[in-house]
């Protein structure tokens, strides 16, 4: 039973992603002067779900200060982004954007979990 119930807790986060996943473009022009993080993705990832909560964590404590994006690069809506922005095989991970696109930042997923590894590089980023 208990099997069951943490596959169904996982079957309900991917499944909530799936419905909170926008296209990229769509959300960049969504942002307006606010910098935006975006959570990218696969369903196959490992551990998803930690990363996934930690993000949801993020949107609490930053929502005033970011926008928020969960993007799934296994979407066929996708094409352009992972084109553009050569997706890193270390899924997932997030990536910043201030400034329109033109200021970037990649925070790799060992950091995503460690508070104390993340809060001072999104405090820095607005700066």
């Amino acid at each position: 039973m208990k099997k069951f119930l943490t596959l169904f807790v996982v079957f309900l986060l991917i499944a909530t992603l799936k419905a909170n996943a926008m296209k990229f473009d769509e959300a960049f022009a969504q942002s307006g002067t606010k910098p935006m993080l975006v959570l990218v993705y696969a369903d196959w990832a490992d551990n998803v779900q930690s990363y996934v909560q930690a993000f949801n964590g993020l949107q609490t404590q930053f929502g005033e200060t970011y926008n928020f994006v969960d993007l799934n690069i296994a979407s066929p809506d996708t094409k352009s982004f992972n084109s553009r922005y050569h997706i890193y095989p270390n899924l997932p991970y997030i990536l910043m954007f201030r400034d329109g696109g033109k200021v970037s930042r990649y925070i790799p997923r060992n950091c995503i979990l460690d508070e104390s590894c993340l809060t001072p590089k999104l405090k820095s980023f607005v700066l």
